[in-house]
């Protein structure tokens, strides 16, 4: 019986010992594939591992080796658990003493609580893929331990869909043909220096920056299109490339912001810096003069200082009309007949909080009293503020002036109050209607300013012919 049990330990510790080192030889040689292509180490083992990995391994057949049963005998166990080592019982969780675990209990009760839209869908796939673009593009020491700064830098961004040239090579390395391949050197090579760098349209972002350090040659890189670039981003390509950099695109990189512009001040050699697609970020063209101003022989393209200029001037006519009050931050406030503030422009964050759309995903319910002014006025001033005047009437989130939303508000509420009987404050209509009544309301004023002009000429004639009848009695 002892020899047939031994017979049968022997049988299941060599198949147990054959597809455990079967799994093991898979796994390297699974790793040995991955590895032939750079980018693709994302469960690169490094020796530490490789190590630990081992000892693990040695210490589990060391004791399936060395398992003594209640009769003195060593057999091989039946199942590799039974002589591993295990934690206290009040330091195992619910996995390790089977039953079933609070963390899934609690989590399956949250979900009734959780947005299932396909909006918040949308948002979470997204948010998932950004992590997952900030893992893709993590530092990889290996990488620039066998490639070199400027091989490195190059595998890492034509992986990623974007092209390098080299010194004194004219020809643009990037992903081409049906499989979209590259040819890149997978060793370092001297005397191989990365020139430019066209990320256009990828998806570099502030944490893929760690792989483009120490490029002493780069004189050209290219962000256009790229959608997480943002002033971090700035920030450290004025850090990194202080010294070689001179031609920089940040075209349609509406992350960026006027603040943000100047992180470039330290690109002491840079000459062309090309800002298309910009004009909508509030202030940048200032800060753009101020970066020609501190950079020499700087030559910034794409902006429009015409345009800049004439909403200088209407801000300038907004600041001086008679109902704009300044504080001591410089916040500007319309001041109504009742002596009520509201504010419509200053130093107050208006950062946007809205959807792919541009709109705002949520509206506030705090409603303000509307200005007791003349209507034309107040049209006035809220076309000065484009719209930001009555726009937060409306409860809006921000100082973001979107008309298409603000008119649906105002369509849906005078709706709704029409409804139920309540009149609808004309200021507060939708634009269809506002503008009818405005206009109808215009040329009542001119009929009555005309009525009143001709009623004053006809008392005029009236006492010029009883002054000649007086004149005329006194002479006869």
């Amino acid at each position: 019986m002892h020899a047939l049990n031994f017979s049968k330990a022997i049988v299941g510790e060599t198949k147990e010992r054959r597809l455990f080192e079967w799994i093991y030889n898979l796994r390297r040689q699974k790793q040995s594939r991955r590895t032939f292509f750079i980018n693709q180490w994302r469960s690169f083992r490094r020796w530490q591992e490789v190590e630990h990995h081992n000892k693990e391994y040695f210490e589990w057949k060391h004791r399936m080796k060395n398992y003594i049963v209640q009769d003195g005998m060593y057999l091989t166990p039946e199942r590799s658990q039974d002589v591993m080592p295990k934690k206290a019982i009040q330091d195992q969780d619910a996995w390790m003493l089977g039953v079933f675990p609070t963390q899934i209990h609690v989590a399956m009760k949250q979900l009734r609580y959780v947005d299932h839209s396909f909006d918040n869908l949308r948002r979470c796939r997204e948010y998932r893929h950004f992590q997952w673009l900030q893992f893709d593009q993590r530092f990889l020491p290996e990488r620039l331990m066998f490639l070199g700064p400027d091989l490195a830098a190059a595998h890492f961004i034509v992986h990623r869909h974007g092209s390098v040239k080299f010194v004194d090579d004219p020809k643009w390395h990037k992903r081409e043909g049906i499989f979209k391949k590259y040819l890149l050197p997978g060793k370092k090579i001297e005397g191989m220096y990365v020139e430019a760098i066209d990320a256009s349209g990828t998806d570099l972002m502030f944490e893929g920056f760690d792989n483009l350090y120490d490029l002493e040659f780069l004189r050209l890189l290219s962000l256009r299109d790229c959608h997480y670039v943002d002033d971090w981003v700035l920030s450290r390509i004025g850090a990194m490339f202080s010294n070689s950099l001179e031609m920089l695109d940040l075209s349609n990189c509406k992350r960026i912001s006027a603040k943000g512009l100047v992180g470039l001040r330290s690109l002491t050699k840079l000459r062309f810096l090309r800002l298309d697609g910009l004009e909508n970020i509030e202030g940048i063209e200032k800060s753009a003069l101020m970066l020609e101003d501190a950079i020499p022989d700087l030559v910034i393209t794409g902006l429009d200082y015409d345009k800049a200029l004439s909403q200088l001037e209407e801000e300038e006519k907004l600041l001086r009309h008679d109902r704009i009050v300044l504080d001591a931050k410089g916040n500007a406030f319309v001041e109504d007949d009742n002596g009520r503030f509201f504010y419509v422009k200053g130093s107050v964050n208006e950062r946007v909080v809205v959807c792919d759309q541009d709109k705002p995903l949520m509206t506030s319910l705090i409603r303000r009293e509307v200005p007791a002014m003349d209507t034309e006025e107040f049209e006035d001033l809220d076309d000065l503020t484009k719209g930001k005047l009555r726009h937060f009437l409306v409860g809006s989130p921000s100082g973001y002036s979107w008309t298409e939303q603000v008119e649906t508000i105002l369509t849906h509420e005078e709706d709704w109050r029409r409804w139920d009987g309540i009149p609808t404050e004309i200021k507060m209509l939708p634009k269809y209607k506002r503008v009818a009544l405005l206009e109808a309301k215009r040329q009542k004023k001119l009929l009555n300013n005309g009525e009143l002009m001709l009623e004053s000429k006809g008392l005029e004639q009236i006492d010029a012919g009883g002054e000649m009848n007086k004149q005329q009695i006194v002479y006869s």
